[in-house]
């Protein structure tokens, strides 16, 4: 018999589902009674909470995400 899953912490899997399944992720809050507004919402707003270090390592690793996906992107063609 095999042992019991034991998922990962709740933070890891918000950001992995996030990244990874947002749609499932936004149907999944839908169904729970949770409107996807009030969850961008909230993100908007602890980003610009954020002290400056912490969102300048944000924005740099948006802008690093996206020049790779653009280069990727590019090459591939």
């Amino acid at each position: 018999m095999p042992a019991k899953r034991k998922p990962p912490p709740e933070w890891w899997l918000l950001g992995y589902l996030a990244q990874y399944q947002p749609k499932l992720l936004l149907d999944t809050l839908e169904k729970s009674g949770i409107a996807p507004e009030d969850t961008y919402r909230a993100a908007h707003l602890t980003a610009q909470a954020l002290p400056n270090n912490s969102y300048r390592r944000m924005a740099k690793a948006w802008a690093v995400r996206q020049s790779r996906y653009r280069t990727k992107s590019t090459s591939s063609k």
